[in-house]
């Protein structure tokens, strides 16, 4: 558990002011409506990657599978059982030195991908040509895994901020016939549209008249923006979804809350967290927006 811990806090630390910052952009210049930066958008396209990511919502481990697929390319299962073994033999102390390293590196990875310029975006898909046949294949496969992590992990956190629940949670209850978990699916990342058979056939069935009801619900959910304004405070929310992907929201106090939102460099002003109080009243606003009928 105090290994989980680590991990949580240290990855919402380091996402929280990223997430915020993209997340305020979202709702000042496109009203709420949320697309990654077009840079991105082409290499997932050019990469061959396209929309498959979307399959890694019908299961959490395929998010973190992406992960390790792209920094263990060959023979990953057998790495990623040595890494553990080493890991676990360590001493406690260079196990939290040895975590921190690896999240620094796995969010430097995800830092690159989001930070890419066209011209760099079109380098790097230059660049593979020129590679021989097998060095191509591994290289686009790791780029293709690192692409499905970033865009799958960030889509996840943005549902559990928006609706309570991660698209994992809500991708498997929609393929049960839970159709108002088909519906905050779709409002979230609509790419399920394209090219998840159940979702895809779905909403084709819907277009004839099959269910007037349920077209009308996910209409208003597609040409609903995904954040409508109620995250409003991205960053400090950005925190909080972290923390609670991992089921820790309420693990920790206040007073710890309060020491990550510092080290994440997290106004208090503009927060509104001056102290234990109110950081225990945010977290209440976040976890009510969660419960509110959407």
């Amino acid at each position: 558990m105090h290994n989980v811990k680590f991990l949580a806090r240290h990855l919402a630390i380091k996402l929280a002011p990223v997430s915020g910052e993209v997340l305020s952009a979202y709702r000042a210049k496109r009203d709420g409506w949320v697309r990654l930066p077009s840079e991105i958008e082409a290499l997932r396209k050019n990469s061959g990657l396209g929309d498959l990511y979307v399959f890694a919502y019908e299961h959490e481990t395929r998010i973190y599978s992406c992960l390790c697929r792209a920094m263990f390319p060959e023979n990953t299962a057998a790495q990623v059982k040595q890494a553990d073994l080493e890991f676990n033999q360590m001493p406690p102390s260079e196990q939290i030195v040895h975590l921190d390293e690896i999240t620094d590196k796995s969010l430097n990875s995800l830092d690159r991908v989001f930070e890419m310029t066209a011209d760099e975006t079109t380098s790097v898909l230059e660049s593979l040509e020129s590679l021989p046949e097998c060095e191509r294949i591994a290289s686009l496969d790791r780029i293709q895994n690192m692409l499905a992590f970033s865009y799958a992990y960030f889509y996840n956190i943005l549902s559990l901020m928006v609706h309570g629940q991660k698209l994992t949670t809500l991708v498997p209850l929609a393929l049960q016939g839970d159709k108002e978990a088909f519906a905050k699916a779709i409002q979230i990342d609509r790419n399920l549209l394209t090219v998840h058979p159940y979702f895809k056939d779905t909403y084709a069935r819907l277009q004839t008249g099959e269910d007037v009801d349920f077209l009308d619900v996910v209409l208003y959910r597609v040409g609903n923006p995904t954040l409508r304004g109620k995250i409003k405070y991205p960053a400090l929310f950005s925190l909080f979804a972290v923390l609670d992907s991992f089921g820790l929201l309420d693990d920790f106090t206040a007073s710890e809350i309060l020491d990550m939102c510092d080290e994440a460099k997290l106004d208090r002003f503009q927060n509104r967290i001056d102290d234990e109080t109110n950081l225990n009243k945010r977290r209440a606003e976040y976890r009510r927006y969660q419960i509110l009928p959407k």
